[in-house]
């Protein structure tokens, strides 16, 4: 399919300008989200309005936008070289407008690849994996996403897999992620391999400049959109005008220490 890669900026794909140009397409014709976080707000306050806003933007993709961005992202995913040295891969279902996942279930399947899919269970939070070889073995499930139908599936741990394809509302090139807030993929994290590569997709519409980042979210290593991929770079700090009053007030109630500390070291002893 191809011959180059730099990883910087994702692999150099064939050209093929019908699909191309509908990448691009929704890629210009994008408009941003503007969204204040205050530095004082609780970050489970302003996730809710984050959703709906990245959620829509995504929602207004054309069916042959969302496709032609899918189709790139696949094949990005099938030369990077995490999923290739992959042996067992998990993958989401993909559901209503989220970057489907069905053809890169198939060719994976077709290399060899054990594919796993989540199943939310009745335990509040928790989510098995199990094993698919068609995705016939899909079913509707909770919310209308499609789980696997455990009598046509085999169960694995989550130690055995070695890439999760990690859907999500909303992403930063810095690899933060805004899920759908059930904390499932989150709580999954705990539970595989630290060398498990953690891949995030996305269409590029669905990226903010920042997003509420708690110490329990999911790391990510790399995410790949329709336009490029991203290695995981950490999002610069976001000084707000609440931090810098706080930092003068912490320095001026210093400032009397710091000089009775400096004359009695300058009085004589």
């Amino acid at each position: 399919m191809e011959e180059a890669h730099d990883y910087r900026f994702g692999p150099i794909l064939t050209p093929e300008p019908e699909l191309d140009a509908a990448v691009s397409e929704a890629h210009t014709s994008d408009t941003p989200v503007q969204a204040e976080i205050s530095a004082t707000a609780e970050p489970d306050s302003v996730k809710p309005q984050l959703r709906a806003a990245v959620r829509a933007k995504r929602d207004a993709l054309s069916d042959k936008e969302r496709a032609a961005g899918a189709r790139r992202i696949v094949e990005r995913l099938l030369l990077h070289p995490d999923v290739h040295r992959a042996k067992t891969v998990l993958l989401y279902a993909s559901y209503g407008s989220e970057v489907h996942t069905d053809d890169l279930a198939k060719e994976l399947i077709k290399r060899g690849k054990a594919v796993a899919f989540p199943k939310i269970t009745s335990i509040a939070g928790l989510m098995t994996l199990w094993r698919v070889k068609h995705l016939d073995a899909l079913v509707p499930h909770k919310y209308g996403i499609r789980a696997p139908d455990v009598t046509r599936s085999q169960p694995i741990e989550p130690i055995t897999v070695d890439c999760v394809i990690y859907p999500g509302i909303a992403f930063t090139k810095g690899l933060s992620r805004l899920g759908q807030g059930g904390g499932y993929y989150d709580r999954l994290s705990t539970k595989i391999a630290d060398n498990c590569a953690r891949i995030g997709i996305c269409f590029e519409t669905q990226l903010l400049d920042a997003l509420p980042h708690q110490e329990h979210d999911v790391k990510l290593h790399w995410l790949v959109t329709e336009v490029t991929v991203y290695p995981y770079v950490p999002d610069p700090p976001v000084i707000t005008p609440v931090t810098v009053p706080a930092l003068v007030a912490a320095a001026e109630a210093l400032t009397p220490t710091l000089s009775r500390t400096a004359g009695e070291a300058a009085a004589p002893t």
